[in-house]
């Protein structure tokens, strides 16, 4: 994992995504990385409203902290009209990985986990990559799809990212019960091209 940092924050940078479907917007995605000492932390959050007859108002929550590389605690939630309906908490111990959804103990047979899904973000994978994922506590693996273009599938659907200078611009969302886009703010998409937010590349 290769940490390169810019000055657009002392200790982090921010990446500001528009949530798009039907060409309107829906909601927006933050997704910040943070670097205290010798701890990073990437913390996403999604937030939207989608009309399928009903309204809901949808709420995705990831935080990890990596030290020396290596996954050390992560959390994450999601809500439905501010009722939870996934919590998980991940923690490393001495020989393995705790793993907690919706109260359920489980453990991880890893002791060093250093690829994961709140990574992707600020870094371009590679075909057949392997990422972790605590939402569904197991490995997912990414797909080269097109030039800069790479396929995530999981149990929920598949997500298609676009890369450039190793910042995640667009990411295309299908699901059984709709299809929609994370497009990157004009804003971050200048300073990504700028190069005052950069992420790791396969160049």
């Amino acid at each position: 994992m290769t940490l390169l940092f810019a000055c657009t924050s002392l200790y982090g940078q921010t990446l500001h995504y528009d949530v798009i479907r039907n060409d309107k917007s829906m909601g927006q995605t933050v997704v910040k990385r943070i670097l205290k000492g010798d701890e990073l932390t990437y913390h996403l959050n999604t937030k939207t409203e989608l009309r399928v007859i009903f309204l809901f108002d949808i709420e995705y929550d990831l935080k990890e902290t990596f030290k020396n590389g290596k996954l050390i605690s992560g959390t994450g939630f999601n809500t439905l009209n501010g009722s939870v309906q996934k919590e998980t908490q991940m923690a490393l111990k001495e020989k393995f990985y705790e793993l907690v959804i919706d109260g359920i103990r489980t453990e991880i047979n890893e002791t060093s986990i250093t690829e994961s899904v709140s990574e992707i973000y600020f870094e371009e994978p590679h075909h057949s990559k392997k990422v972790f994922s605590a939402y569904f506590g197991r490995y997912l693996n990414f797909e080269k799809v097109g030039e800069r273009q790479y396929s995530l599938t999981s149990p929920d659907g598949t997500n298609v990212y676009t890369y450039e200078n190793g910042i995640c611009t667009k990411v295309k969302v299908t699901r059984d019960f709709a299809t929609f886009e994370f497009i990157l703010k004009p804003e971050s998409l200048l300073a990504v091209r700028n190069k005052q937010i950069t992420g790791k590349t396969n160049d």
